[in-house]
């Protein structure tokens, strides 16, 4: 069972708001010791990638008017530079919660605020993902509505409003410490079905007019050829934001829901290998985002490209 361990003996507590925080300081066997060293190793490697990656994505939708122009890519600027975030401060603040794990960090307030502060990354990016989701379901089920009710003011109006209840909600945290937990779950549970009932939604009317399209082809000529490209093209922006959702999910939330109905099982040391396997999968997920989207934007990725060859001339000449 998940039995507590002494503090005097494996870590240290203090005070935050009233509640008690508990630290581990030490680990009891070579095995955890060992897997926390290469958590630690993993995460400060994932640092360069993080940053060198979005900072790529972020210089090139700045640059090119073509794409800060559009929402789609807004929005993907938006969660670039959340992610550019994480590699700047949020794995190395993760890394201090990890030093504590092996008596190198043994400030219990400085500890649990650093661990605190790495749950903030994945609420913004649950919170970015799902404007993202927002703005396709809206470009391709609500398209003569999109250019009206989709502005960059009011996504980043969504994701700020959201940002500063997910950020509220983390501080009273420490002093109710279900809060969270019960925050947490609601949210990504309706982000969760909303995403899940979107992209079905999308999925259907996609198939129903790629269907009356190819009736259409052949009686309204090249206007209905143009139609059906630009048509095809909003779905394929949801393709990728679709993919860069999945694995997000996958990364950040599964491995919780295969965790949680064993906790009770699980002694403090265990289920702290498991915690920090489990943020350094929403912390690696940072990277991936700008992997998807270079890979799946061709729009994007050319920009990057021809943003890259012009920078290394200009260092070479």
């Amino acid at each position: 069972m998940n039995q507590p361990v002494e503090p005097e003996e494996f870590g240290i507590s203090c005070q935050i708001l009233g509640k008690t925080h508990f630290i581990i300081t030490k680990l009891p066997s070579n095995n955890l010791l060992i897997n926390h060293l290469f958590a630690i190793a993993l995460n400060g490697i994932l640092i360069i990638p993080t940053i060198l990656l979005n900072a790529i994505a972020i210089i090139t939708i700045l640059k090119s008017s073509q794409l800060n122009s559009k929402p789609c890519y807004y929005i993907i600027l938006v969660q670039s530079v959340t992610d550019l975030a994480v590699g700047v401060s949020g794995i190395p603040i993760f890394l201090v919660f990890l030093a504590s794990g092996i008596g190198k960090f043994s400030n219990c307030i400085v500890a649990t605020l650093a661990y605190k502060s790495t749950l903030i990354s994945m609420e913004v990016s649950t919170i970015t993902l799902s404007a993202m989701t927002l703005e396709r379901y809206i470009a391709i089920i609500h398209p003569y509505a999109y250019t009206t009710k989709v502005t960059k003011k009011r996504l980043l109006i969504y994701v700020s409003s959201n940002t500063a209840v997910a950020f509220s909600v983390i501080i009273l945290s420490f002093a109710i410490h279900e809060l969270m937990v019960y925050y947490a779950t609601l949210y990504v549970m309706l982000v969760f079905f909303f995403t899940a009932f979107a992209y079905t939604r999308i999925y259907l009317v996609a198939r129903k007019l790629a269907r009356s399209q190819n009736k259409l082809q052949d009686a309204a000529g090249e206007k209905n050829m143009t139609r059906k490209k630009l048509f095809l093209r909003e779905i394929k922006l949801a393709k990728s934001c679709f993919i860069v959702v999945v694995c997000f999910f996958l990364l950040c939330f599964l491995p919780i829901t295969f965790v949680f109905p064993f906790e009770a099982y699980l002694d403090q040391f265990e289920y702290l290998a498991f915690l920090i396997w489990i943020g350094t999968l929403g912390l690696l997920n940072s990277s991936v985002n700008s992997v998807i989207f270079f890979w799946t934007k061709t729009m994007l990725r050319k920009q990057a490209v021809k943003m890259i060859t012009t920078a290394w001339a200009y260092a070479i000449y």
